[in-house]
């Protein structure tokens, strides 16, 4: 792109994708820590990410480095470092949690055994290798540990927060409750003329801002696999399939032919499974083989599937199956990618001089074009959430054209096709919202207005149940709620919950609660008392949770005012 053609003229890195307080971040080490985020993403879920989690990943990522680097620096500050004394005794004593996590230190219950990390310190022919890898490792997390300590050494938990705490979680209210809705507040109640309605725009112009849109043309080069790749796949996973029943090793083959990223490893492995747990035409195909028998290949929505039956049982009245796997997914052959790559380039190139229409036209396709969109946080339509192409089409001008663009879909060439520059919108494209916002807004206030006279009334004397029956109203009841509950007909409404939890006497009404949909009055049936026994059994297990909340604040306060500080130069618009 041109930003690149710039940075090598001015002897720039193009090859920089961020600078933190001077410290550059190469897209080579990005990348990376890109790549291992994905590939623990698909190992966690089996799945591939979808389009909308791959920017979620990349932003991560970003965090990630940002953070490093800015406690990085704090450490150097402080002069904070790992001892040689603190380093040993942190291994005879103490080992990091990978180790404790080691099968080879743990008992028959796979918990950490120090007997036996002791006698492999005692062991002078245990490899040298492995202490020096601790060594390494405490030499670099201490400082970080240390750090945290001294952060978060002022945090204290006080006996109300605890109490708070409980109560939250424990405390329960029942009450009544009189809805009074302000969508039956009759229109003839309501006037709003046009004066009215002009006012609030002439008032509030803000509101209706409308930032800047762009509009593009754009065609897709299909990057998916063709009748001939499919064809080839098929071959594939015959030809595989006829060494296995020819003595090959299953294990092995799925280990180096499998694209699941879950069972490959394992050499295809899936372990027992129940009808219901895979997709239809797979699992009839593994029921239906007998114990060593390998059947396949099998077409469903994942790509084509050989799969060997280990063994069957049937447990709980529930048959099951014992299989392994190897899956052959239908993707584009390298030349496939590599001639969409150079047609998407070759039409990139010539959309500079010909018509982008003509163009199209030349090689079959008919360009597709977009409304008009902001810039938003990057999402492109057509080809989804793309920072570097909504930086250039927000950068650019009419006609002009982006570099090629990947996708799932394929690969995208657009060019910007149309401007709308930041505007108010007129008067008459919003009196119909302005005048449904005044209705509402005179809705809420007749509601609170009706409320607030019942509530005088019970004030006076007169019962709850009298006066919404002479209102015809209904009064409802509610079941035991928390604070952090839901309320059955209510919702998750603050306002309704704080009001429902400030009354401690039962029969007492609440002052009218305006709230997102309505205007509520309250009565409360039954409050939870205060259980003393309870709470000091909770309390300890409460007071550790609260203290790992507000440390995890503390450094989070620390990463935000660290980060506004920081000079962070930011280039991840050039790559994405």
């Amino acid at each position: 792109g041109g930003a690149d053609i710039i940075d090598i003229i001015t002897g720039k890195n193009p090859n920089i994708i961020g600078v933190i307080n001077g410290t550059e971040i190469t897209y080579t080490q990005f990348n990376q820590a890109y790549i291992n985020e994905l590939d623990a993403y698909r190992q966690r879920t089996g799945t591939e990410p979808a389009e909308s989690q791959i920017g979620f990943v990349r932003n991560q990522v970003w965090e990630g480095f940002v953070q490093d680097i800015l406690v990085q620096k704090a450490i150097q500050e402080k002069g904070l470092a790992a001892t040689d004394h603190e380093i040993l005794w942190r291994i005879r004593n103490n080992p990091p949690e990978n180790i404790k996590r080691n099968p080879s230190f743990q008992n028959d219950q796979r918990q950490f055994d120090m007997a036996m990390w002791q006698s492999a310190l005692n062991d002078p022919n245990y490899p040298d290798q492995v202490w020096l890898q601790v060594e390494a490792y405490l030499r670099q997390t201490l400082p970080y540990e240390k750090f945290q300590q001294q952060l978060q050494a002022g945090v204290r938990i006080t006996e109300d927060e605890i109490k708070r705490e409980y109560l939250k979680q424990n405390q329960t209210v029942k009450v009544n409750y009189v809805f009074i809705d302000p969508q039956k507040i009759a229109d003839k109640d309501i006037k709003i003329d046009d004066d009215t309605l002009r006012d609030y725009y002439k008032n509030n112009k803000d509101e209706f801002k409308e930032e800047e849109k762009r509009q593009i043309q754009y065609v897709v080069f299909q990057t998916k696999a063709t009748t001939k790749d499919s064809s080839e796949i098929r071959a594939l996973a015959d030809d595989i399939l006829q060494r296995i029943k020819g003595g090959d090793d299953f294990g092995e083959l799925a280990e180096i032919y499998s694209e699941d990223p879950v069972s490959k490893d394992k050499g295809g492995a899936l372990g027992f499974f129940a009808k219901g747990d895979m997709v239809k035409a797979f699992e009839d195909a593994a029921f239906s083989g007998k114990p060593g028998e390998t059947v396949g290949p099998i077409q469903t929505q994942h790509g084509l599937h050989i799969i060997k039956v280990e063994e069957k049982k049937t447990e709980n009245g529930e048959e099951k199956v014992n299989a392994r796997h190897i899956l052959f997914k239908f993707t584009a052959s390298r030349e496939t990618l590599d001639k969409a790559r150079d047609d998407a380039e070759y039409f990139a190139e010539q959309a500079s001089e010909v018509p982008f229409k003509e163009l199209s036209k030349n090689i079959g396709q008919t360009p597709q074009g977009s409304t008009f969109f902001i810039k938003g946080n990057g999402f492109v339509p057509g080809i989804g959430l793309n920072k570097r192409a909504s930086g250039f089409i927000f950068s650019g001008n009419i006609g002009e054209t982006g570099d090629v663009v990947e996708s799932p879909q394929g690969l995208f060439v657009f060019k910007i096709s149309g401007i709308q520059d930041e505007r108010s919108k007129l008067f008459d494209e919003v009196s119909a919202i302005i005048k449904n916002k005044l209705k509402r807004e005179k809705q809420n206030a007749l509601a609170a207005m009706k409320a607030q006279k019942i509530y005088e009334k019970i004030n006076s004397g007169t019962s709850f149940e009298t006066i919404v029956a002479e209102d015809s109203l209904e009064i409802k009841e509610s079941t035991d709620f928390l604070r952090t509950g839901y309320v059955a007909g209510v919702g998750r409404e603050p306002k309704f919950i704080g009001a429902a939890f400030s009354l401690d006497v039962s029969g007492d009404v609440s002052k009218p609660v305006l709230a997102t949909r309505g205007c509520y009055l309250i009565q409360l049936a039954q409050k939870k008392a205060f259980d003393e026994a309870d709470f000091n059994k909770q309390k300890k297990q409460i007071a550790s949770r609260l203290l790992q909340r507000k440390q995890s604040q503390v450094f989070a306060n620390w990463y935000t005012e660290a980060k506004a500080n920081a000079d962070i130069k930011d280039f991840r618009s050039r790559f994405f």
